[in-house]
């Protein structure tokens, strides 16, 4: 979560959970970062952990009985979004999941960015036995392309009971000796977390009326509504009619915290240019442009 120095509220309790001689460092840069804005991110973080019941208290002993393990430790990833002068502290509590020898590797798909490419070509090409495409840009049902982004993706997903996952709680949650967490939604470092976010999603979108690919999971079309959607990780692009997409934005906020990039279309509001998948997109009179993750020319430049 992202704190600011205005927040700190000297004679709150959890503070004397942080320990000042404990070296606090950006993740980013490897900067010294300030232990009470510290402090303050972590407790938001940990208050959004409540709020999403991540977990449930468990004894250790049962983490031991079930999975013949101790609880999967954890760490705190910290980076300052801003600048000395208007800190922006984002805390994350990650778990340390390896995969331990002769356990089966676990695999989420990833679809190929030609996928992306295909959502792109959708919304300005023409198929056989579908209505024509709207251009015009005062209808509302003129082609856009739209990208969303699904925030803390990984906690929407729901771990299975037959495979209990259980990881050790940080100081500052301030649990009882002797207890661990047994996760209730998938955390970040674990590694069914991946698997599990793709299984929920997959679900969500076929329960709207998509059809998942065949030859990729990632790849989802809506035909009644004339909707292709392309999703890497938590970022999903999808082209159609802009009635439909508002159909489609309106069912993701009922089910998820999501932050739109943008829509990209021919209208005077449309936005003409965004980011996608690092990628630069743009809405021309001519088509649609697709610009190179522009980080890569100034690596080599």
């Amino acid at each position: 979560r992202v704190a600011t120095q205005t927040s700190i509220d000297p004679h709150d309790p959890f503070l004397g959970l942080v320990n000042r001689h404990e070296k606090y460092i950006d993740d980013l840069t490897g900067q010294p970062l300030d232990p009470e804005l510290c402090r303050i991110a972590r407790k938001a973080e940990l208050d959004y952990f409540r709020s999403k019941g991540v977990w449930s208290l468990r004894p250790i002993q049962e983490a031991w009985r079930l999975t013949g393990r101790p609880p999967i430790s954890v760490r705190w990833v910290e980076v300052n979004k801003g600048d000395d002068e208007n800190p922006k502290y984002r805390s994350r509590l990650v778990a340390r999941e390896i995969r331990m020898a002769g356990e089966d590797a676990i695999f989420a798909p990833t679809p190929p960015l030609e996928s992306l490419r295909m959502v792109l070509s959708y919304a300005t090409t023409d198929f056989p036995n579908e209505p024509k495409k709207i251009y015009d840009p005062k209808s509302p049902h003129r082609m856009q392309v739209l990208a969303i982004d699904i925030s803390r993706a990984y906690f929407n997903a729901v771990t299975p009971e037959d495979e209990p996952t259980f990881v050790e709680f940080p100081p500052e949650f301030g649990a009882p000796p002797g207890m661990c967490g047994l996760l209730e939604r998938h955390m970040y470092g674990t590694r069914r977390a991946a698997d599990g976010w793709q299984s929920e999603y997959s679900g969500t979108l076929r329960g709207f009326g998509f059809a998942q690919g065949a030859a990729s999971a990632c790849v989802f079309r809506h035909a009644e509504r004339q909707l292709v959607c392309s999703v890497h990780g938590d970022d999903f692009t999808v082209s159609g009619p802009c009635s439909s997409l508002d159909w489609f934005e309106a069912q993701m906020k009922s089910k998820y915290e999501l932050t739109v990039g943008g829509r990209l279309g021919p209208g005077p509001s449309d936005a003409k240019e965004i980011s996608m998948l690092n990628r630069i997109v743009r809405w021309t009179p001519r088509g649609i442009e697709y610009e190179a993750d522009p980080r890569q020319v100034e690596k080599l430049l």
